[in-house]
């Protein structure tokens, strides 16, 4: 055990036990005492008999536990007799007083806290892999620890709420994730996670107190200089307190995610489906994509800190948006864009609802929001209808509901963050496709129609593989020795080199150069970084092709190199082709 976690239990035990033991010493003292004073029997001589000390602490060490074996060592007088019994009665209370306490103790939750720290402690410990430290388990950062477990990563959980550590063991995760109830604010517990170990490679501060997310950054900024923190932020005031902190730090707004996503889906529908459908959101597929609906007038309910932020994001690309806010103070600057009052049928018809193409229900109330679509669809059967949806625990019914798209900031958060992660690279491409979407869109369709075919299924990976000799060992022995590998040989079939995996290169990235959708004929180098966009399966091929040379040769020659002693002497001999 630790010392920090030895000197907690000691405190706790001793603190809660002072008065039994000293109850319990006492009595022990006062009774053995007087059994060594009360006279015996006269011996054979007639003179009065003692008991010794060791003899009255034998005696009431199994009377004391109501356990007889007689009267040892000599058969007792009257007086020895009424101290014994008195002592029975006084020793058997002191016991039950005692065994009670310790019963207690066993209960007392901040031993138990004491202890599931030092499990917890010598579990990570024991950690192998390389893993995440996540502060904060709600719907977000449940979602987030499924797609890293997917993905193959580790986690280490630190959550103030004991309940939600209770849930983290139900979840049926790939890999095990570690969570202790703790306060991520306080330096130690971090200790505790090992953010100084080199296994921990970031920290995901994913809490919806801001004050405390700030402290969480600053502590784990000044505990490893070097690691990567990626916090939770609404407030513009303490982003850019944690951007202050400096190093590999990033922070995601929920709200204007939540924005991005939602002017996203009304305003470049296709690259909307392609997002969906690399987060493998159930259901989605490449050849599923809704018509641009910038045209027409919007309905945004609730202009609160998040309406604030979308109807900005979706003025600045031209959409007609009428907001309905029941608070005043919301709405004052843009009261001639505004229908003062809660999101009634009555307010969404003075906010144009008959006319309207869609509406957006972006309350924190999810009751609300569902009243409100069930309310606008029966007005206006056509209206497409976005929600928010603020619980993960009312899936069900927003599943069931008639809306058109469902929002739920948590899950795009967990995606954001999931990317930020596994393929930084992604950023780079999505920029490119939007470009794309306005000025050709063309060709934005032959990248669909691409993905499609040489990847398709509704499922894919995305993977960042860097060519260093950790991770691609046979092209970095290749490349050094002067040899030629480019970008197409490496992903071919190890059975068949004719072919390709079912795989596409969406970025390349080479020093501060980017190429997005390189070509196959692209000559590789030492610490290029590639993102490739897969389905699972192929994953395994593509990083023997990586890694074992014999088969990179065959991939590069068409030919199977000889392997063993024998086979390489008789191909020096000619013997062997």
């Amino acid at each position: 055990m630790s010392s920090s976690s030895l000197g907690r239990v000691s405190f706790i035990v001793l603190r809660h036990m002072r008065t039994p033991i000293i109850i319990f010493i006492s009595v022990y003292a006062l009774c053995i005492l007087g059994m060594v004073l009360v006279p015996g029997l006269p011996d054979a001589n007639g003179q009065t008999t003692y008991m010794s000390f060791f003899h009255a602490y034998y005696f009431l060490a199994y009377t004391a536990t109501t356990t007889g074996f007689g009267e040892l060592p000599r058969p007792f007088s009257d007086a020895q007799r009424i101290w014994a019994i008195c002592c029975l009665y006084i020793s058997v209370i002191t016991w039950l007083y005692t065994v009670g306490k310790i019963i207690s103790l066993l209960k007392n939750p901040y031993l138990y806290s004491a202890f599931a720290e030092e499990k917890f402690i010598r579990a990570v410990r024991k950690k192998s892999r390389d893993y995440y430290l996540v502060c904060g388990f709600g719907d977000t950062g449940s979602l987030l620890l499924r797609g890293l477990t997917n993905a193959g990563f580790s986690a280490v959980v630190l959550e103030l709420d004991n309940e939600r550590i209770k849930a983290l063991d139900l979840r049926n995760y790939k890999s095990k994730v570690l969570g202790l109830c703790a306060d991520a604010t306080v330096p130690r517990y971090l200790l505790d996670a090992g953010i100084e170990r080199d296994k921990c490679i970031g920290v995901l501060i994913l809490s919806n107190d801001e004050e405390a997310n700030l402290k969480v950054a600053v502590s784990a900024r000044i505990l490893r200089p070097d690691i990567k923190i990626i916090c939770r932020s609404t407030s513009a005031e303490n982003e850019s307190e944690i951007l202050a902190i400096g190093g590999d730090t990033h922070v995601v707004d929920p709200f204007r995610v939540f924005a991005s996503y939602l002017s996203l889906i009304i305003y470049n529908p296709t690259v909307h489906t392609l997002n969906e459908w690399m987060s493998g959101e159930p259901g989605a597929t490449l050849d599923r994509n809704i018509c641009p609906l910038k045209a027409g007038r919007w309905i945004l309910c609730g202009h609160g800190r998040m309406g604030q932020i979308v109807y900005k994001k979706l003025c600045e690309k031209g959409i007609d948006l009428t907001v309905v806010e029941p608070l005043v103070e919301n709405v004052e600057e843009i009261a001639d864009h505004a229908v003062l009052g809660r999101a009634n049928l009555e307010n969404l018809n003075k906010a144009g609802l008959k006319g309207c193409v869609g509406l957006v229900a972006g309350t924190d109330n999810d009751t609300f929001n569902l009243s409100m679509v069930h309310q606008a669809n029966r007005e206006n059967p056509s209206l497409f209808s976005i929600v928010r949806q603020n619980r993960h625990v009312n899936e069900v019914l927003f599943k069931k509901a008639d809306v058109d798209y469902i929002l739920q900031p948590s899950l795009v958060i967990a995606r954001m963050v999931l990317f930020m992660l596994m393929a930084p690279l992604l950023k780079s491409f999505f920029a490119h496709l939007r470009l794309l979407y306005e000025n050709d869109p063309s060709k934005l369709a032959d990248i669909t129609n691409r993905l499609a075919i040489e990847v398709g299924g509704n499922f894919p990976a995305i993977r960042t593989y860097i060519l260093d000799k950790k991770t691609a060992p046979a092209v970095c022995a290749k490349l050094s020795n002067n040899g030629e590998v480019s970008l197409g040989d490496i992903y071919k079939k190890p059975s068949n080199r004719e072919n390709a995996l079912k795989m596409v290169p969406l970025v390349l990235r080479r020093g501060k150069v980017i190429k997005v959708l390189p070509a196959n004929d692209l000559q590789l180098r030492v610490n290029d970084e590639i993102l490739f966009c897969m389905q699972p399966k192929e994953k395994i091929f593509l990083e023997s092709n990586l890694s074992n040379r014999y088969t990179l040769e065959y991939l590069l020659t068409g030919k199977d190199p000889a392997r063993g002693y024998l086979f390489k002497w008789l191909e020096r001999k000619n013997i062997v082709s």
